[in-house]
């Protein structure tokens, strides 16, 4: 641990109010290093809360929430596994001491349920469904006993929230096991309304809540107004974080396709500050979110006039994606057709609309191209598109 993360470690472990336990403040302080991406001072932070607090439970389990967030965008992020699944058996192991040798109380079953809770997340973004169902019930089980134990503690909803929420959705994932767990069918304003309600009364769980809310906002209510009133908030906290950077542009992409906003130079603006930070800490961005980046530059170059630069960056798109579910690909070839047709290259320009209509119909890209097939793209865009419903995420995000 270099100097200066020591020192402002020891201040952290020094400093609390009269009204918290000794270690909460610096956990506080550990969780917004995390959520800021300063993975170095959160790690400093958590490994110095195991050693003054060995029997607590909650440095544990934020040790494996840094690891977690450490490989969340990033193309080797799977080598943290290890690591999550060692500090969340430490965390559940902890807890159940302290369970059985002090007793049942609604914040130990909370810290049971919220390490159960992330690793169902794990087990589940590995395609290991049937881990993931039994860790899920297990968390679902220790939040509910948190509540009944204490009503009026509102973190226990974040977890029983985002679960009734997923639920409702009916994700793929889950539909060959649902009957054979008996899995509940969801519940998806229930869900919305805990997570709200964490947001306003959380301890610990409020920045998990409002990202969670965000994310839902954008990637399955469709409401990407709301998604970047959350995001802006989530950003102004921490400016550091590359993953709601990635989403902020995420959400500016379907403002400006569905709202009519003209966010192109903003967009343009976002991903070289995106590529410059991961170029700066000298991480590879997963591959899904290295051709979506690449073609949101390709869509803000297009609406900004520069056509040539606009079909390199939507060639690549097209050219480099062999999955057949990659949804940004017909939205490509329209783009591209419309560029053909506007420098004069009619037969160029047909042959792109075809590949666009052989692929997923989105913000009514085959009309589009049955329209500009047989009438050329004349340069004027449709002042909004309809919203585009389908759920894409997480597994097409």
């Amino acid at each position: 641990m270099n100097r200066r993360i020591l020192i402002i470690v020891i201040l952290l472990l020094s400093t609390s109010s009269s009204a918290q336990q000794p270690w909460e403040p610096a956990t506080h302080r550990g969780i917004d290093f995390t959520l800021d991406e300063n993975f170095a001072l959160a790690h400093a932070i958590f490994d110095s809360l195991m050693r003054a607090h060995p029997k607590r439970p909650e440095p544990l389990f934020y040790k494996a929430v840094v690891f977690w967030r450490q490989g969340m965008n990033v193309r080797d992020g799977k080598k943290y596994d290890k690591q999550i699944l060692k500090y969340l058996d430490f965390s559940i192991d902890a807890t159940e001491k302290w369970l059985k040798n002090q007793g049942e109380s609604a914040e130990m079953f909370l810290w049971l349920g919220n390490a159960y809770g992330l690793r169902t997340g794990v087990r589940m973004l590995r395609k290991e469904v049937f881990k993931g169902v039994v860790d899920g019930i297990e968390g679902r089980e220790s939040l509910d006993e948190a509540i009944s134990l204490d009503p009026d503690l509102a973190d226990p909803n974040f977890g029983i929230g985002l679960s009734d929420y997923i639920l409702s959705r009916n994700p793929s994932i889950l539909r060959v096991v649902q009957r054979l767990f008996s899995l509940p069918a969801g519940d998806r304003r229930g869900g919305l309304r805990r997570l709200d309600e964490v947001i306003q009364n959380g301890r610990y769980n409020q920045t998990d809540a409002l990202s969670a809310r965000a994310y839902l906002d954008l990637y399955y209510e469709m409401d990407a107004l709301s998604a970047r009133t959350r995001f802006l908030d989530l950003l102004k906290r921490y400016p550091n974080s590359l993953d709601y950077r990635i989403r902020y542009v995420d959400t500016m992409l379907r403002l400006q396709m569905e709202h009519g906003e003209d966010l192109a130079q903003t967009m343009l603006d976002s991903t070289a500050a995106i590529h410059r930070i991961t170029f700066q800490r000298k991480w590879r961005l997963i591959r899904w979110r290295e051709i979506k980046l690449n073609f949101i530059q390709g869509v803000s170059h297009f609406f900004l006039g520069h056509h040539e630069l606009a079909k390199a960056h939507l060639t690549a798109t097209s050219v480099r994606s062999r999955d057949e579910d990659n949804w940004l690909v017909g939205l490509a070839e329209l783009m591209l057709g419309k560029i053909a047709d506007l420098a004069g290259q009619r037969d160029v320009a047909k042959e792109h609309y075809r590949k666009a209509e052989r692929r997923e119909s989105v913000w009514d890209s085959h009309k589009e191209a049955k329209r500009y097939k047989i009438q050329p793209y004349s340069g004027v865009e449709p002042a909004v598109y309809p919203i585009d419903e389908e759920i894409r995420y997480p597994r097409r995000p």
